[in-house]
């Protein structure tokens, strides 16, 4: 089932929303994510340039890349969401080994409702394979994380 909207996880889950870019003008490759608590709190953001080209394995290295952040903070349930359709059935099936390091519930969202990862996954990086994380929302994410909140107040109305 696709959500259509941003949701707070659970208490005790992080939720981490992921996506990749590719820009047919310029070849430019990223990545982006968001790692966010149950009071729809920023955790921590990131974003890489990547030299991969494919779009599967341009959104696999995204979930790689949140998963080990979540881990590295010392997160052990994470719901992590993607708008990969294709990725997240490969996951949520089986397909794809993870350890027994914690618990992760994968869905898919729309890409309407990933417009942070999105919009992090497009910001100029310039040096390759190297992890930028963002402790502070930039400027750029801020109004996206405030619309998500007022959506999920107007579901609650």
């Amino acid at each position: 089932m696709t959500r259509k909207r941003w949701h707070l996880s659970a208490t005790g889950w992080v939720k981490i929303n992921v996506d990749g870019s590719v820009s047919r003008k310029s070849s430019r490759v990223a990545i982006g994510g968001v790692l966010r608590g149950p009071s729809d709190g920023w955790l921590v953001g990131f974003r890489m340039r990547t030299g991969m080209f494919d779009i599967f394995s341009i959104e696999a290295n995204v979930v790689l890349e949140g998963l080990k952040l979540a881990w590295n903070r010392g997160f052990r349930q994470a719901e992590l969401e993607c708008d990969n359709v294709l990725l997240v059935d490969v996951l949520r099936n089986g397909l794809a080994t993870i350890s027994s390091i914690g618990e992760i519930k994968f869905r898919h969202i729309s890409r309407d409702s990933n417009k942070v990862a999105d919009q992090l996954a497009k910001m100029d990086e310039d040096i390759i394979n190297c992890l930028v994380t963002l402790e502070d929302p930039p400027l750029s994410v801020r109004d996206l994380l405030e619309k998500d909140i007022y959506n999920l107040s107007m579901d609650e109305s």
